[in-house]
């Protein structure tokens, strides 16, 4: 029965059996690949964990960078930045029990250290007492106090307390 003489039916089965022949091959080509270089085995697996280790090496000696301190005069998105220092005080250095440290005194003894102007148009200012320091903007309330910001200019913070009012300069 040559070519010409198969019918369709015979073709499918061919197909579905493979060509006919067997394959004088054991197994896919990867195992044929070990079998025919035994020390790849070995050699392949510890290539993988030196490379693993190189690079667990580099990522630790990198760092994250999350520990970058800013210099003075540093611009962050075109923003200046001032890096205020950090004033931890004692026991002794709080406010003693039923003092409002917004008494006028107070006020009169607050100084501005910082001023901030925002991209959006609006200035921000830190205010420090004898007890406290605050970052204000103009409608915020002075701590727990009723001294409301009522202005910010680039070196003045008006405060007011009823019908008082107190402006605060920044001294340079």
């Amino acid at each position: 029965m040559g070519m010409a003489d198969m019918d369709i039916k015979d073709l499918f089965k061919k197909f579905k059996s493979g060509s006919g022949k067997k394959d004088a091959r054991k197994g896919n080509s990867i195992t044929g690949f070990f079998d025919k270089n035994p020390k790849m085995k070995i050699i392949l697996p510890a290539l993988g964990i030196l490379i693993a280790v190189v690079v667990a090496v580099l990522i630790i000696l990198s760092g994250t960078g999350a520990e970058t301190e800013l210099e003075e005069g540093a611009t962050v998105a075109g923003q200046a930045v001032a890096v205020l220092p950090e004033i931890e005080r004692t026991q002794g250095e709080t406010a003693a029990d039923n003092v409002d440290p917004f008494a006028e005194d107070v006020i009169a003894n607050a100084k501005i250290t910082g001023m901030i102007y925002n991209s959006d148009g609006y200035w921000t200012a830190v205010v420090q007492t004898p007890y406290a320091s605050y970052t204000l903007q103009v409608g915020d309330y002075v701590g727990s106090s009723k001294w409301l910001v009522e202005s910010i200019t680039d070196s003045t913070v008006t405060v007011s307390l009823g019908e008082k009012t107190r402006t605060l300069e920044m001294k340079k």
